[in-house]
């Protein structure tokens, strides 16, 4: 051979062509959504659903506040932007709604509004329900997809059983208990708590108005158990569900006192 000529080239080995996917893959995957319109995949990252809560709240958080005699408003946390907007939004259209949280909503337009929910920079709090389709059956299925997805439930699994025993003791003091779960409350993380709140407080809405939209506080418990109070230790065993709805069914008809007392 010449020596002015170049070898030819040699096979790509194994190694260099899964070195070569790795490096592909990751590049597309930590490109900033390269449609805004396009829903994620399966297998792409989500950097709000499925994620731990603090970790969410860094990318798309929104203060809560109060409103006090003068006006002045006092910020007292910050929860999800997508609990935020959806919760807002049911209180607003879907209180005597049938069956808001039971009946799912469409498939597509409950990713079309993860994805909104999903994407940088604003995540959602651009959202103009007014100039979308969404129905309220799919804002409530993506606010209970987003509680559902959380890798820990709101109440976090180290007062899992605590929040349980104030209840598991029958006929209980009611004084008591209520007392015991502000002891409770106060012991989770800040983040737990607001959300924890927020979402009673929009549950304790819905009840009020079970008359209309036949959502009484037993079924919203039944239904918003696994992303608020449940454990791995009890998810296949179904008779140990009971005991943790009847928590959350009292937490969601109690739950002014917590409030007040935050």
């Amino acid at each position: 051979m010449p020596r002015n000529e170049s070898p030819p080239p040699s096979a790509p080995t194994k190694a260099s062509l899964v070195k070569w996917w790795t490096q592909f893959t990751n590049a597309q995957k930590f490109a900033k959504y390269r449609d805004p319109h396009k829903p994620l995949s399966d297998d792409e990252d989500h950097p709000v659903f499925g994620k731990p809560l603090r970790e969410s709240l860094r990318y798309a958080s929104v203060q809560i506040s109060t409103a006090n005699a003068n006006g002045s408003l006092y910020v007292w946390g910050y929860i999800p932007v997508v609990v935020a907007k959806c919760g807002l939004y049911l209180k607003e259209n879907a209180t005597e709604v049938q069956g808001t949280f039971r009946v799912s909503g469409s498939t597509k337009r409950m990713r079309d509004l993860q994805m909104a929910f999903e994407t940088p920079p604003r995540y959602g709090k651009n959202l103009d329900w007014k100039k979308e389709q969404f129905t309220t059956h799919d804002v409530a299925s993506v606010f209970r997809r987003y509680l559902t997805q959380m890798p820990e439930p709101v109440i976090p699994h180290d007062l899992y059983h605590h929040f349980r025993d104030a209840l598991a003791k029958q006929p209980c003091n009611h004084e008591e208990v209520i007392a015991t779960y502000k002891k409770l409350i106060q012991k989770m993380p800040r983040a737990n708590q607001y959300l924890l709140l927020y979402v009673l407080d929009l549950l304790s809405v819905f009840a009020r108005k079970s008359d209309k939209n036949l959502m009484n506080a037993t079924n919203l418990a039944v239904i918003f158990r696994p992303g608020l109070i449940s454990h791995p230790n009890h998810e296949l065993t179904p008779h140990e569900h009971a005991l943790s709805q009847r928590v959350l069914e009292f937490l969601i008809e109690q739950q002014d006192w917590f409030l007040l007392d935050i």
